[in-house]
């Protein structure tokens, strides 16, 4: 152990009595009574690495007479580091620990530090705040604390047990005053006298550094202050002192295990108790473990046998430490009870003692009670006798008739007062652990006198309390499956908590007064879309969820399934009722054994609620939202613009509408809101795009809306509509590469096309509702309609510039073997055409030959024009090409305009 500043001074005690008479007229005598106060100076360390620990009130009393004082008053100026060293074994409502108080004015900025429990306070002398720890504080625990003033960085830190937990800014001032260090004592008023131990109080002119710090909270360095120090003179008043080694201040925080002799038990009671009491009853594998075993229970004769934690029925004869001819009971002695020759085995039905070692430190709650502070819901074990030692005022015993144990006191030992008593049911021994139901002997939460359930448990935060004692992780506390041994786990499990003027008629209201925020979630499974009505028919899950700031939730599991309402305070909550719009009927939202209801797990935060005798998560309603949730199966009215059909996109709308209250009320929450489609993005008809969800508050009602977009998919236009349509077009124009003679087919197959074009047009038309503007599909047919008109025109005006000489002159042809025709046409056939064909006439129909040469000069363009021969090669060409022309412009303007606003190029 390293030890700063070394003095070779050999320690002088002196013990100076102070008398203080007090006269009182008692059987006409004088009664003095006497203080005595200890001056005590140690300019050593404690031989042998010892260290001074100072006990202050250890039974627990409070006194105004109980403290020390530093021999020689300070001053701290500038940058200080303070230290102490502090065990607590009964918390007050303030502990006082340390002051340092200006000579002049005690009253004048002091520098202390006090202890609260669950938090600290500090002040550095004119500047001081409240500090919640990590964790709650426990008794007879060593703790490190040291809190640094660094006026050149302008910081205040305060570290504990070597971490550092509060680190802040702070303007310091100068301090100029002279301080006297007190220590065990505010004011000198009762309630605040520290009770617990203290050892290392130092202070040094300087910022100690972290590592300083931490070698300090860890015992390995022995650092005395420069302006106080632990070993220098000190006045002590009704303080106790010892020595004890440095190490073991830290060796503490291991806690070790404390052993509690059990009187005669059955080896399942004992095994019951002992597990209520967080421990466990040890199987010794050696024999000098049966013999420390034994020697717990020294001077008790009803005790000579004791249990071992073992039984041998999973395996009769297993390897264990038995005595000689034992194991001898077969399979109706499975129970094993120390000897000091080794173990023996017996009836589990039979009584004997054992000793359950339990781990030292445990912290004990008392729940059920109603108290203002959180110290006085927690206690200690004391292990002989058997008792509980209140973390505050309280303390639990047993209530002894000679030497026999009737049942357990709860009271306060400061006023003396009963609480409660708990009494041994029939013959059987009774102990305080788990949940019971007490006499109560005072008024407990504004409950008269008389039986109240209690839960005294072992159990940490993060387990519940079976009735028997026995601890479960809290996780497992109504999670539909039981886990304690008497199924206690699944009961009172119910979620809400309702205050005494809730109405469910009326909606919560928000802390900032303003409209309260529903968000919808709407889970879309399958749509079905009929277009001839119009109707898009949807099946979904519409999820509403809002926040009631007037309830209070309990014991909220992660998993949100696990937080569902049962229908009994289903039926008292507050809903909100949401209209469907577009719908042909009367339609809303309903609560009922189809609807699922649950409180979603929104805040990670909660507060115990220690006066209900189950352990209880308290969740807080403004932030864990509530959720109902319920499949619905509705047909919603839509509006079809078909003008682009089959190449349309058309956008269906699913209209929730607030009708619970207007919106000074009530609102939609775009922000919490979505809506998801979880079935196939191709129908039959349409393809699924974009869905997506929009809100509108500024209403008289709020208004949410879907939006769902659907592609029609052309497929099935384009294999009935579309290519049969250009495979008419085709033929029809194939036409017009007819001979010229064979009329009749030529218009015969042209009106077919025309005919078949016609019923196709009039099919399409009753599939389709009845629009008074045409469709992209009625021009497509128009046109192909009004285009083999044209061609049937042309094979007219064709016709009627074909000369007959003969008959009608089918199958004659009237070109040469070059099947070009002849530049100049004459009455009769070409030379090397075939024999016994009839000639053809053409008669020329222009007459530019006898126009004058000057005006052919003056109209050149008119000239070129007039000398076109106006014949039936003429019209059989212009027919080909201006069929042709129309068809590719037509198309070019038809399916360009469809590349832009259709579904005919849409990009998922």
């Amino acid at each position: 152990m390293v030890v700063v500043g070394q003095r070779s001074v050999l320690a002088v005690l002196v013990i100076i009595m102070t008398a203080r008479i007090t006269s009182s007229q008692k059987g006409g005598g004088t009664e003095q009574a006497f203080t005595f106060s200890k001056l005590y100076d140690s300019s050593h360390k404690g031989g042998g690495g010892t260290i001074r620990v100072l006990s202050f009130n250890m039974d627990g009393a409070q006194r105004d007479n109980t403290w020390i004082k530093y021999g020689e008053s300070v001053r701290m100026a500038e940058d200080y580091t303070l230290c102490v060293r502090f065990n607590i074994w009964v918390f007050r409502l303030l502990t006082a620990v340390i002051y340092f108080l200006a000579t002049q004015d005690y009253d004048e900025d002091p520098i202390s530090f006090e202890v609260y429990f669950e938090k600290i306070r500090t002040k550095y002398g004119g500047y001081g705040r409240f500090y919640s720890l990590p964790a709650n504080l426990a008794t007879n625990k060593w703790y490190h604390y040291c809190q640094v003033r660094d006026v050149s960085g302008g910081e205040g830190r305060v570290y504990l047990d070597g971490d550092l937990i509060v680190r802040e800014e702070v303007a310091f001032v100068t301090d100029t005053n002279t301080r006297d260090v007190v220590i065990g004592q505010d004011e000198y008023q009762l309630p605040y006298s520290l009770s617990g131990m203290l050892s290392q109080v130092n202070v040094w002119g300087r910022v100690l550094t972290h590592d300083e710090i931490l070698s300090v909270s860890r015992c390995e360095v022995d650092l005395e202050g420069d302006v106080v120090t632990w070993s220098n003179q000190w006045q002590m008043e009704q303080v106790e002192e010892q020595e004890v080694p440095l190490q073991e201040l830290c060796a503490s925080v291991s806690r070790g295990f404390l052993t509690v002799p059990l009187p005669l038990l059955r080896f399942p009671d004992a095994v019951h108790v002992c597990r209520g009491l967080r421990g466990f009853i040890r199987v010794p594998t050696k024999r000098e473990e049966i013999v420390k075993e034994i020697s717990y229970f020294q001077g008790a004769e009803e005790c000579d046998r004791q249990w071992a934690g073992v039984t041998d029925e999973a395996q009769e004869g297993s390897e264990l430490l038995f005595r000689e001819n034992n194991p001898d009971g077969d399979k109706y002695q499975n129970c094993i009870r120390l000897h000091v020759k080794g173990l023996e085995d017996t009836s589990c039905e039979k009584h004997s003692c054992s000793a359950c070692h339990t781990p030292a430190g445990t912290t004990w709650t008392l729940r059920g009670i109603c108290e203002e502070e959180k110290r006085m819901y927690y206690f200690d074990l004391v292990g002989k006798p058997l008792g509980f030692r209140g973390y505050g005022e309280y303390a639990v015993k047993e209530i002894m008739t000679g030497e026999d144990v009737i049942g357990w006191l709860w009271y306060n030992t400061i006023t003396n007062t009963t609480m409660a008593t708990l009494h041994n049911r029939q013959k059987d021994r009774t102990y305080p652990i788990g949940r019971l139901t007490w006499e109560t002997k005072e008024d407990i939460c504004e409950q008269p006198p008389g039986q109240r359930l209690l839960t005294f448990s072992s159990c940490s935060s993060t387990e519940f309390t079976c009735s028997d004692g026995s601890c479960v992780p809290f996780a497992s506390r109504c999670d539909l499956k039981f886990d304690c041994g008497d199924k206690t786990d699944e009961s009172f499990c119910d979620i809400v908590n309702f205050p005494d003027d809730y109405r469910s008629k009326l909606p919560p209201r928000p802390a900032s007064d303003r409209a309260l925020a529903i968000s919808v979630n709407v889970t879309m499974d399958t749509l079905n879309v009929d277009t001839t009505t119009m109707m898009l028919t949807v099946s979904y899950n519409l999820r509403i969820t809002w926040y009631d700031n007037r309830l209070t939730y309990n014991n909220l599991k992660h998993l949100t399934r696990l937080n569902t309402v049962s229908q009994e305070q289903v039926d008292q909550l507050w809903r909100p009722t949401i209209g469907f719009i577009n719908t042909d009927d009367i339609q809303n939202t309903i609560v009922d054994s189809d609807a699922i209801t649950t409180i979603n797990r929104g805040d990670t935060h909660y507060l115990p609620d220690l006066s209900n005798p189950y352990e209880v998560e308290i969740y807080q309603g403004n932030t864990n939202p509530v959720s109902t949730t319920r499949k619905y199966n509705t047909v919603f009215t839509c509006f079809f613009d078909l003008i682009l059909y089959p190449f349309d996109i058309q956008n269906c709308y699913m209209n929730f509408q607030i009708i619970s209250a207007s919106s000074e009320y009530l609102i939609f929450n775009l922000t919490d809101s979505f809506v998801e489609y979880l079935g196939p993005k191709m129908l039959v008809e349409y393809s699924i795009g974009t869905i997506d969800l929009d809100v509108n508050n500024a209403s008289q009602y709020s208004v949410s809306q879907v939006r769902v977009e659907l592609i029609r998919r052309y497929g099935y236009a384009m294999l009935n509509i579309y290519i049969p349509s250009l495979t008419l077009l085709i033929i029809s124009y194939v036409t017009l590469l007819f001979r010229p003679s064979i009329f009749e087919v030529r218009v015969m197959t042209a009106l077919t096309s025309l005919l078949v074009l016609a019923t196709l047009f009039t099919q399409v038309s009753t599939s389709l509702p009845k629009t008074s503007y045409f469709k992209m599909v009625d021009i497509w047919l128009l046109f192909c309609i009004v285009l083999i008109f044209l061609i049937i025109i042309w094979h007219t005006v064709i016709d009627l510039h074909v000369e007959y000489k003969d008959g009608f002159g089918f199958g004659i042809n009237t070109y040469t073997n070059s099947n070009k025709p002849p530049e100049t046409w004459a009455d009769s056939p070409s030379s090397g055409s075939v024999s016994n064909v009839t000639s053809i006439k053409v008669r020329p129909v222009s007459s530019a030959r006898t126009l004058d040469v000057d005006k052919k000069k003056k109209l050149l363009f008119c000239g070129k024009l007039a000398r076109v021969e106006f014949n039936l090669q003429f019209y059989i060409k212009t027919s080909k090409i201006s069929m042709s022309v129309i068809f590719i412009t037509f198309n070019l303007i038809y399916w360009g305009t469809l590349t832009v606003g259709s579904g005919l190029v849409y990009f998922y």
